[in-house]
């Protein structure tokens, strides 16, 4: 695995600049943080995402959905997409046609990602819905496919 620097550069008002440096494992063709790499000694492994609410972080609910969708789309264009995306809790709520992340997990689902859906969230969410993207799963099921997962991301 090489190391390298992820930069960032935004401006403040008033003009002045800022670079933020992070450093990334380099594992296969995908780059990540090491902040999201968890359980794996061999991240070039397939990938196995798991979110757990339809927003990333603390705080400003606004600035959760646009990290997701930031996240969500990363991942959308790296040469290899996960093997499976695991949404339980409000995360189901991505799954809604009306979710501004609803055509990037279509295009993760055309590219072969499993996406599975907690059943209880679901009917928790949104009982009346209809499942437009992904395949239904229940906790048990969703468990026993982190538990075969050879690398697992779990962004919070």
């Amino acid at each position: 695995m090489k190391k390298k620097n992820l930069e960032a550069h935004y401006s403040h008002p008033g003009n002045s600049k800022t670079t933020v440096a992070q450093p990334t494992v380099t594992a296969g063709p995908i780059k990540l943080p090491q902040s999201l790499q968890l359980f794996s000694e061999n991240p070039a492994e397939p990938v196995t995402v798991v979110l757990g609410a339809d927003k990333l972080g603390e705080g400003d609910l606004a600035l959760g959905l646009e990290l997701l969708k930031s996240f969500l789309m990363a991942l959308d264009e790296q040469p290899k997409p996960p093997e499976a995306l695991i949404l339980y809790n409000s995360a189901v709520l991505l799954t809604r046609q009306d979710s501004p992340v609803f055509k990037i997990l279509q295009d993760l689902q055309k590219k072969r990602t499993e996406i599975l859906v907690c059943s209880t969230s679901l009917q928790h969410y949104c009982p009346h819905d209809p499942l437009l993207v992904g395949e239904i799963r229940t906790m048990a099921m969703l468990v026993e496919r982190m538990m075969t997962a050879h690398h697992i991301l779990w962004p919070k």
